[in-house]
């Protein structure tokens, strides 16, 4: 276990001077998420929220529902780019000194997807808890299940990653996930929109994106006082997912280690 975690360490420190190693990156990573999420506030603008079906939403909460999306929807997002920004250390040959190391592969990935989810994440995180707490007269959140909740979320988000990134070192090809995993899980996972309002094709697409069921959790626990049991059917979905993306990370790094022993290289298809 001290093996692994020295490895996800030092992955965790190579990426973070790859890619986080001047502050202006940090405010790119805000100022994009914050535009997005300005302009979806005022959208609501021009609707009678309080009029809505939806009971933990009115026009009092709304800026504290929007942020939660938006902070939620920044570590998956980070996610998403990590493993993008990973295919690039396949092309250029790092993967493959880092494959000739006795390093665990899991440990790696995980390393990347540490880095990027807390460091991509964190000025999103810092301005959307002081919009939380300047609003703190407007939500009814629920302790316990909030504690649960937020670890259920960090797991989920980390393992996204590791998922990603093992299917990002499986083929070049791949490069198309960052696409419709980027804008239609902002859509599809409720970021914006709750998902009670879709119609029943969208419900079903947002189904497909983890985001969904954990940002619903939260959104219930923070400004609905939700109880852990009021929850159980989606946090066991999320758990359930949890033990899918592991299992099916661990499935894809036999894929490409079957594929390197194969060609003798990780580099092309």
């Amino acid at each position: 276990m001290k093996y692994f975690l020295k490895v996800v360490w030092a992955e965790a420190v190579k990426q973070h001077r790859n890619y986080f190693n001047n502050w202006t990156i940090y405010i790119s990573l805000f100022i994009w998420p914050l535009f997005s999420f300005l302009s979806a506030y005022y959208s609501y603008s021009a609707f009678d929220v309080d009029g809505t079906l939806i009971s933990y939403i009115n026009g009092k909460n709304i800026l504290v529902f929007l942020m939660l999306g938006y902070m939620a929807m920044s570590f998956f997002r980070s996610v998403v780019q990590s493993a993008w920004n990973f295919s690039r250390e396949r092309q250029s040959g790092t993967l493959e000194y880092i494959y000739l190391s006795t390093a665990n592969r899991l440990a790696v990935l995980m390393g990347n997807a540490l880095s990027s989810v807390f460091e991509s994440a964190i000025v999103m995180l810092v301005f959307g808890m002081l919009i939380i707490i300047s609003n703190r007269d407007s939500i009814n959140v629920n302790t316990i299940s909030l504690g649960i909740v937020l670890i259920i979320f960090i797991a989920m988000a980390l393992l996204w990653g590791v998922f990603l990134n093992a299917c990002f070192l499986y083929s070049r090809d791949t490069d198309f996930l960052f696409t419709i995993l980027e804008e239609p899980m902002e859509i599809f996972a409720g970021v914006k929109v709750p998902i009670m309002i879709f119609p029943a094709w969208a419900k079903i697409v947002s189904f497909i994106f983890p985001l969904t069921y954990v940002l619903e959790a939260l959104r219930q626990v923070m400004l609905n006082d939700a109880s852990v049991s009021s929850l159980s059917n989606i946090l066991f979905a999320c758990i359930g997912i949890i033990i899918v993306l592991l299992s099916a990370t661990l499935f894809t790094i036999g894929i490409v280690e079957k594929h390197m022993r194969k060609t003798g290289n990780v580099v092309l298809f």
